[in-house]
């Protein structure tokens, strides 16, 4: 919730990088993961927000379950390649990318999950172009 609330307090600010920006960014870094899909967050988390992550980004009600991550000290975007479900050793892990909304800086953390966060949309697919995602049927 509180990763939520954050969230809105960025809804009405302007940021020198917009999603677009930060996924044109990292998307050297999503080419190398072909068979993943990947998540863009609506907003730019606030600096030091409280995040939980779990295994497919889902709420469970066992806090055994659920785990903390605090992200980076500055305000970014969240990109994440979801999990490979293809059952390799890592296959849980997901790729988060936090990218500066201010300066573009890119820091890349590994977890065994994904972040909950409020995302974009759906996730993006590894079948569509960059481009594809951002119509003027969106705004």
């Amino acid at each position: 919730m509180l990763a939520v609330a954050m969230l809105s307090a960025c809804q009405k600010e302007t940021f020198p990088l917009t999603m677009e920006d930060a996924i044109m960014k990292v998307s050297n870094i999503i080419d190398k993961y072909p068979d993943r899909d990947w998540y863009a967050s609506k907003y730019p988390l606030e600096p030091a927000t409280a995040l939980q992550y779990s295994f497919l980004g889902v709420v469970y009600d066992r806090p055994a379950l659920m785990h903390d991550y605090v992200s980076p000290g500055y305000r970014a975007w969240l990109i994440v390649l979801a999990e490979d479900l293809s059952g390799g050793p890592d296959s849980e892990d997901c790729l988060h990318l936090f990218v500066d909304a201010d300066s573009g800086k890119v820091e890349q953390v590994w977890l065994h999950g994904r972040v909950i966060v409020e995302w974009g949309s759906d996730p993006y697919s590894r079948y569509l172009e960059y481009g594809d995602i951002f119509s003027e049927d969106d705004e």
